[in-house]
């Protein structure tokens, strides 16, 4: 969890001064801290990370650090509607999968890299500092999109004997279960007036001291002349990694000074051609970078560095072919037919040592290779993927490839085409990751609370093509609903089905089953359902008489619940833009409630517009300068209708000359000029 730019919020106290305080009221803060913080969207996906003790603390207890955690995440908790925490067994396996440090998770960059792998929105990490009679806590919330300090808080807890008992026993000094034994000392006094042997100079003394002496000549290279004799003298060396050390020093004055020297080149690709495992020789890997370092890659090039490459076996292929086809700016004719090349060697089994490396990882290694290059990478895929055989690790990997090549389009026909290989993988593959894959593609389409974060969403992920993923996948967006074990995870699911529309029977009622429960008297049921219906935008209109017809239920044994419900209705309606009195009275009735349904109601009649236009207008028409509070929120929710609301000019002006009070005068002057008359 791409993924979010939230404002930069650096909110810090300083332990200068600070006094120990006791350990519920600096939790306490911390956690107002980070509900407090602007967010992208509400409510905003949160990782706790485990906090951990630092270097100086005097005592690395985890107990401590499990306690402070769970603290912080149980207040967190107590705020659903601005955070929802993200399983914490669930971070735990990621964390645990690829080794990460927890210490390090106060860097940005570790969280980065978390957002990359869980669909969460900010990260909360953090250390504590064991001391003699307090500890110092310090927190970070940081957004794991932009990698942004969005809080920085410390805090400093008051010890007490509770506390403390989360702490080992101080003050006790480890003692050596096996004591150091004594070995004599043979001390030989030298007779200062004999000489000293000079030591004999080693092979690697004279190749430093020639290296060092070679490199002055690179001081000038202001003439081709210049530039010659250095070729000529350093072509004298073997390139070997003893006093051929010297080679890096003229590769990178060249790369540095832009030199392109071919008999130069020439020399370096005979090296090459001699460097039996280039895995382990460094000479390979900068030979390939400096040839490479003018963006062009002539066929004699590419024919020793591919033989070069050929005899890599281990992960460093990818770099290899970043370098020899991603970067050079080599016709696409070209590149593909070097691509097919290194495939035709990996198909007979000629790539890699000690021992071959498979198609499917030559395969991978490509994909990484040119991931930077977008019209490369879209060709292997489509080209090369279909004779891979795959097992589960290799399944997720490749989604995983799709999933950033998709990103790294930025031509919308292009994303599209990408979308459906996308679609077409997901259809065709089943594993274990499969269903954490899907939703994870998923969510990077929600939009937040931030425009400019926005803008990046719609132009990496547009929501045309999102619908062609719930479209073609909607089985396995079905499917996969519940193969989480993680509640919240699942109620997002279910979520994401609503609202594109995708049936997962049993667990998501069609129109008719949602109209049969609505008729019933089961209000745990009814509350479900609202709670989809709100969701579906204007879908639910098929049953609008059943949802307008749940104003008229009232309820002795939970009141509280059919309240709910009837608020609930309210926003339904007003996706629907209902048109029926009924339905409309009700949402005006409710205004003066200041309540819930009160604010629904606000949005709702906005959004039904004309048609709540003449009871609004008859509503205010009732009211009296007593009313001052009602008349601020009719002439408020007519003026936010706009010029769809110019018959109520003559109820407006009205209030405006009867209503002394200040705030009314004002909105009805607001509202008049809103629907384009002049106040």
């Amino acid at each position: 969890m791409s993924r979010l730019l939230i404002p930069l919020l650096f909110c810090s106290l300083t332990l200068q001064a600070q006094k120990a305080r006791n350990y519920s009221v600096v939790t306490a803060e911390l956690a107002d801290k980070v509900i407090n913080a602007p967010q992208p969207a509400s409510p905003v996906r949160l990782a706790v990370v485990p906090f951990t003790a630092t270097a100086a603390s005097t005592q690395a207890s985890t107990q401590f650090g499990e306690y402070l955690t769970e603290t912080v995440i149980g207040l967190l908790g107590n705020h659903p509607d601005k955070v929802k925490l993200f399983e914490r067994t669930r971070l735990d396996a990621i964390l645990k999968e690829h080794e990460f440090i927890l210490t390090d998770l106060m860097k940005p960059a570790a969280a980065l890299k978390i957002g990359q792998l869980a669909p969460i929105d900010a990260l909360l990490s953090g250390t504590y500092t064991k001391l003699k009679s307090y500890t110092d806590v310090s927190a970070r919330l940081i957004d794991v999109a932009s990698g942004e300090i969005l809080v920085s808080y410390n805090g400093r807890i008051k010890m007490n004997k509770n506390l403390a008992a989360l702490f080992p026993a101080a003050g006790a000094v480890a003692t050596p279960a096996v004591q150091p034994t004594t070995v004599p000392v043979q001390v030989t006094i030298q007779n200062t007036t004999t000489p000293t042997p000079t030591a004999a100079r080693t092979k690697e003394d004279i190749c430093k001291e020639k290296v060092n002496d070679f490199k002055s000549r690179l001081n000038d290279l202001s003439t081709k002349e210049k530039i010659d004799v250095v070729v000529q003298e350093a072509m004298k060396t073997p390139f070997d990694n003893l006093c051929g050390q010297l080679h890096y020093h003229v590769m990178y004055a060249f790369s540095r000074y832009s030199i392109d020297h071919p008999t130069y080149k020439q020399f370096l690709l005979q090296t090459l051609d001699t460097i039996s495992f280039p895995a382990n020789d460094d000479r390979a890997y900068e030979i390939v970078r400096f040839i490479t370092a003018d963006k062009k890659l002539d066929d004699t090039e590419w024919k020793a560095s591919l033989h070069a490459v050929s005899r890599v076996g281990n992960y460093s292929l990818s770099n290899y072919l970043n370098y020899l086809l991603a970067k050079p700016e080599t016709d696409f004719a070209v590149s593909t037919s070097r691509i097919a090349e290194y495939f035709s060697l990996a198909s007979s089994g000629k790539i890699g040592l000690p021992r071959p490396v498979t198609y499917e990882t030559a395969f991978f290694e490509m994909m990484e290779g040119v991931k930077s290059n977008n019209p490369l990478s879209q060709h292997v895929y489509p080209t090369y993927s279909p004779r891979l055989k795959l097992d589960d690790k290799n399944q997720a990997t490749l989604f995983s490839e799709l999933h950033a090549m998709y990103k790294a389009e930025t031509t919308a026909a292009r994303k599209t085409e990408i979308m459906g290989w996308i679609c077409e993988f997901v259809n065709g593959h089943e594993y274990p990751k499969a269903h954490e894959q899907l939703y994870d593609l998923a969510w990077d389409f929600n939009l937040t609370l931030n425009d400019a974060r926005n803008r990046e969403i719609r132009k990496d992920f547009p929501e045309a093509d999102l619908k062609i993923l719930a479209a073609r996948c909607a089985e396995k967006f079905a499917q996969y609903v519940t193969l989480t074990p993680y509640p919240s995870q699942q109620e997002d699911r279910i979520n994401f089905c609503v609202r594109n529309g995708i049936p997962v029977p049993g667990i998501i009622p069609t129109l008719d089953e949602a109209q049969q429960i609505l008729s019933g008297t089961n209000l745990d049921e009814q509350l479900r359902v609202m709670k989809l219906l709100i969701q579906m935008g204007d879908r639910p209109k098929k049953i609008e008489p059943t949802i307008v017809s749940l104003f008229d239920k009232r309820s002795l044994e939970d009141r509280g619940k059919l309240d709910e419900i009837q608020t609930l209705a309210i926003g339904v309606l007003g996706n629907c833009r209902t048109s029926q009195t009924k339905a409309i009275t009700h949402m005006i009735d409710v205004l003066p409630h200041y309540g819930n349904d009160t604010e629904a109601a606000k949005v709702a009649l906005v959004q039904i517009g004309k048609p709540a236009v003449g009871p609004l207008i008859a509503r205010l028409d009732k009211t009296t300068d007593q009313d001052g509070g009602l008349q601020y929120q009719l002439i408020t929710l007519l003026g936010e209708i706009g010029p769809d609301a110019a018959p109520a000019e003559k109820s407006i002006r009205r209030v405006l000359e009867q209503n002394r009070n200040g705030d009314v005068r004002y909105a009805a002057e607001a509202a008049l000029q809103a629907i384009g008359k002049k106040p």
